[in-house]
């Protein structure tokens, strides 16, 4: 199985149910580097094909790491550890994406959970990947407890036009 993730036949990586793991450096990821305050780490991943009784083709995605980010509460630096876990199906067709009975009868079986993705023999799995970490990313990404001191009390609330007088007085 060759090693390069921008060029691989998916269908055959599924079928003989073969595992990529590797690095992935993070200036690589071109639509997610003006999120990131610097781009010189790398996550790891882990890339499992399957294919089940049904001759179904299915890509376990494991991918985990560190992103460098700013809070977007107090744009301070904060380190946002990533942790994707997601099983897609493959389909060979669009038109296997809009399968409506087959979505109707998975999910009066309660199996509705695996998202199809359209696969091919040259497929990129480096955009996967990184499409993977930005549907995984919050809206907002925040400390959970800033560490500037925000105002609480009425008696503490700041006015924006402190700043003005300030240089008024000057």
């Amino acid at each position: 199985m060759t090693t390069s993730i921008k060029d691989i036949d998916i269908f055959t990586l599924c079928k003989e149910h073969a595992h990529i793991q590797g690095s992935l450096p993070l200036a690589q990821l071109p639509r997610l580097k003006d999120d990131l305050t610097q781009t010189d780490g790398t996550l790891s991943y882990t890339v499992t094909g399957a294919q089940d009784a049904e001759k179904r083709l299915f890509l376990h995605l494991i991918i985990t790491g560190t992103l460098p980010m700013n809070c977007q509460r107090c744009a301070e630096d904060l380190a946002h550890e990533l942790s994707v876990d997601n099983t897609l199906e493959l389909v060979h067709t669009e038109a296997e994406l809009d399968d409506e009975e087959e979505e109707l009868n998975a999910i009066m079986s309660g199996n509705a959970g695996v998202e199809k993705i359209v696969g091919s023999q040259n497929f990129d799995l480096m955009a996967l990947l990184e499409e993977e970490i930005l549907l995984s990313l919050p809206i907002v990404v925040a400390h959970e407890v800033c560490t500037e001191t925000l105002p609480t009390a009425v008696g503490e609330k700041v006015s924006p036009f402190d700043a003005l007088m300030a240089l008024k007085s000057q």
